[in-house]
């Protein structure tokens, strides 16, 4: 059957087919769904549809109707792109079936193929341009991205404490961003402000920048303006506006004590709270000139403790993951518990919540077995938890709080052994108040000054708190009182080496946390007077005298210590 229509009649039809098959993908309007259309549609602007098949060969790209049929009787028109054939359309016909057309339908056919060769090279040539701006683009951006890795190189060879940290940071930065299901566009923008994360020190001095001891805290008021001196370069170059929340925001705190802003939980951008852990990291497990870097489980250890205070809890959980899928570290913890500040276990790196316990006598008898790793009868556990039940009451409440025990944290937790339960020790776990009391020892039994030190710090880092703050039961009364004093001996410990060691702003600190702890220590007291002594302070001792006694008599009523009282006469007579 004969395509009914002259030659006008099929050019509007054409027209109309082309504006609509462009308009919608004239961003691309090579696509092979557009080319597929052209396909289909042809036989409605030809001769005799039913007997002709249609080809499209375009780039080395062959594309046919479903029964196409070769045939030697064809019609054939050029695509070009500049001035070079890069395709071709093809009609071709049933040698039966032409004999029947009119020799004008088939010059017809030829005007129309001739129409579609041409707007199918205009649209090669659109495509064309297209993929040469794509390459440029493409070029401009990697010429850009080079440029920030020389900034980021040019910063590290200046200052070489930090070698290899930004590439480091970069790395980590994107896998953990990975992790929590960014892509694309945003990963880009990461990598970026990855590398100019530190990009605003440029602008701080060098004997401040590489100062290898502690900055005084006018330095470090200097050093906390990089990242305005970032966001102040950044903001003005369009590309990089959507990478500044890195450099810009990776300072700020989970709990509103960081800088430059003071912002607080889920205000801070979530790429600058995955990238300040990773700095951190990083940071902990490298060299540096004023210590030695940490290993990997007393990193981990720490930014564990900072979750919830310098951390995004959920962040951590994300980075923890990746820590171990990378193998940065062995492998994580089933179980992570932690009593000091505050009742928190994870298992399976995910924290379980009061629904997961079902009631909260679950969590005090884990803490309770926690506490006795000797092991405690039925009977015992009793003792400390319903004080008051009869046997039958204690026999129920014994059976259904271990049962939810056991459903929140798996039944091999809590061991059953000659009559007496007790903790598995034997779990893969980690535990704040061991990994306190371990530290401890350990710098008991250094003579290593700097491992002295490291041993105390990490101590202390582990005591965000009182012990198990929310069980108000007598049994854990005596260990909240010995996990604080052993704390506030560790803060007096680490007080005194720096002091030894003519540090005398970090020897302050920590005396000062002391007696924050306690303020009638004597002990911390004499310490921050002979400090106070040591830099010349004579106003400064006499106050902190007058603090001390007058503590000692608002709450005992009575007077220091005749050690206390020597020394201050001692102290302020030798700066006389």
């Amino acid at each position: 059957m004969k395509q009914a229509g002259t030659l006008a009649d099929r050019i509007i039809k054409l027209n109309q087919f082309w504006r609509e098959v462009t308009v919608s993908d004239q961003d691309n309007p090579l696509l092979e769904e557009v080319i597929w259309e052209i396909i289909q549609y042809v036989p409605n602007v030809i001769s005799c549809p039913k007997s002709t098949s249609v080809r499209i060969i375009l780039n080395g790209k062959e594309f046919t109707q479903k029964k196409f049929l070769e045939s030697a009787s064809k019609s054939t028109s050029s695509i070009c792109f500049d001035h070079n054939e890069v395709g071709i359309i093809e009609l071709h016909y049933k040698e039966t079936e032409k004999e029947k057309c009119l020799d004008d339908d088939l010059e017809v056919d030829k005007v129309v193929l001739e129409i579609l060769g041409e707007r199918l090279s205009s649209l090669s040539a659109i495509g064309n341009k297209n993929k040469e701006i794509e390459r440029l683009k493409v070029e401009a951006l990697t010429a850009y991205d080079r440029t920030i890795e020389a900034w980021a190189a040019a910063f590290e060879t200046q200052h070489k404490e930090a070698s290899g940290h930004t590439e480091r940071v970069m790395n980590l930065a994107l896998a953990l961003a990975k992790e929590m299901g960014f892509e694309d566009e945003d990963l880009i923008n990461i990598r970026r402000g990855a590398l100019l994360h530190d990009i605003g020190k440029i602008s701080i001095p060098d004997n401040i920048i590489s100062k290898p001891g502690k900055l005084t805290e006018e330095e470090y008021q200097v050093v906390k303006r990089h990242p305005l001196f970032a966001k102040k370069w950044l903001s003005q170059i369009e590309l990089l506006k959507p990478a500044l929340q890195i450099p810009y925001y990776h300072h700020e705190k989970w709990d509103g004590t960081g800088y430059p802003l003071g912002m607080v939980g889920e205000e801070i951008p979530l790429v600058a709270r995955l990238f300040s852990i990773v700095d951190v990291w990083d940071a902990l497990t490298s060299d540096r000139p004023y210590r030695r870097a940490l290993s990997k489980e007393e990193a981990l250890n720490l930014i564990v403790s900072q979750s919830g205070a310098h951390f995004d809890p959920n962040v951590v959980e994300s980075f923890i993951r990746v820590l171990a899928q990378g193998k940065y570290i062995d492998a994580l913890h089933k179980l992570r518990i932690q009593a000091l500040g505050g009742e928190r276990v994870w298992s399976q790196n995910v924290l379980l919540a009061t629904s997961d316990w079902q009631v909260h006598a679950a969590r005090e008898m884990f803490f309770v077995f926690l506490a006795h790793p000797e092991g405690l009868t039925k009977e015992q556990v009793g003792l400390c938890m319903w004080p008051d039940a009869s046997m039958d009451e204690l026999d129920i409440r014994f059976k259904n709080t271990l049962y939810r025990l056991r459903s929140a944290i798996g039944k091999h937790v809590i061991l059953l052994s000659d009559g007496s339960y007790r903790f598995n020790p034997i779990l893969d776990y980690a535990y704040d108040v061991e990994i306190f009391t371990t530290a401890l020892q350990r710098a008991q039994e250094t003579d290593d000054v700097h491992q002295k030190i490291k041993h105390l710090s990490h101590a202390i880092q582990q005591y965000k708190g009182e012990y198990l703050p929310e069980i108000d039961a007598f049994w854990a009364i005596p260990d909240r009182e010995k996990y604080r004093q052993m704390n506030i001996d560790a803060l007096i410990q680490l007080a005194t080496q720096y002091y030894e060691k003519g540090v005398y702003k970090s020897a302050l600190k920590y005396c000062k946390q002391a007696i924050e702890e306690d303020i009638v220590r004597e002990d911390a007291h004499r310490l921050a007077m002979r400090i106070h002594a040591e830099t010349g302070n004579k106003v400064e001792v006499i106050r902190q005298f007058e603090a001390c006694r007058n503590e000692l008599m608002e709450r005992y009523h009575v007077s220091p210590s005749e050690q206390t009282q020597e020394l201050y006469e001692t102290l302020v007579n030798f700066q006389s």
